[in-house]
């Protein structure tokens, strides 16, 4: 549990962050007191010391709108596993240069997938003279993308983090339930459509969920490892 319980923390400790500094609206008592209060959870005032520096880092507020909102999960995920094999299944102008980056930095690999041949151009030069990070196209023809059971990417290898925000959505549910127990720890977006996606069922074969809720898409942290963790 010791890895799950550090990317939460890491992931409140953004939350208080993200409101005390990059929100310019003010915040009434309510608000700074539950702020408070998620941050007794904190043991250590490091932590959050830490986390401001990483924040102010990598990430660019205010964040892109829709699209952006997984930026402080994905962070705070990469962070707290430091090691270990990375997939991103669905790449973007906020997922694929923090990944990217931060893969570099940790020494992990990186494989970014996606059905969009237009993102896998954009994003080349990430792959050049570059062997932690490839990128994989996979053509999708048929409504629900079964294309992407047969591109290969479950079989590649154990995987320590693996982001999901692929197309088509249909195809979303099934990769949950696949990589259930090919992933130390699963990032799911646009959590807030669950019935849109069909997520539910796929989503109680996770014990351990948390669902990130102040930027819309929501976003979860999955995972079924106890041993592990």
């Amino acid at each position: 549990m010791k890895l799950f319980i550090c990317i939460v923390v890491s992931i409140i400790s953004l939350i208080a962050i993200f409101y005390l500094i990059f929100i310019p609206i003010k915040i009434n008592k309510n608000q700074l007191k539950k702020i408070k209060q998620q941050l007794e959870i904190i043991e250590d005032d490091k932590l959050l010391i830490k986390w401001n520096s990483m924040v102010h880092e990598y990430l660019k507020f205010p964040l892109a709108n829709d699209y952006g909102s997984h930026s402080i999960v994905l962070l705070a995920a990469l962070c707290a596993t430091k090691s270990g094999p990375i997939l991103e299944l669905g790449m973007g102008t906020s997922s694929s240069p923090l990944l990217h980056r931060l893969a570099l930095e940790q020494k992990r690999f990186l494989l970014s997938a996606d059905s969009d041949r237009r993102w896998i151009n954009y994003f080349s030069s990430f792959a050049v003279n570059n062997t932690l990070h490839e990128l994989k196209y996979v053509e999708i023809k048929s409504e629900m993308g079964i294309e992407w059971a047969t591109s290969n990417l479950e079989e590649y290898r154990n995987w320590t983090v693996v982001f999901i925000d692929h197309r088509p959505g249909s195809r979303r549910q099934f990769d949950l339930m696949s990589y259930s127990h090919r992933s130390d720890v699963v990032i799911l977006h646009d959590t807030e459509s669950s019935a849109v996606y069909q997520y539910d069922r796929a989503l109680s074969l996770y014990p351990y969920k948390y669902r990130f809720s102040k930027l819309r898409p929501y976003t979860d942290v999955l995972s079924i490892i106890t041993f592990r963790i």
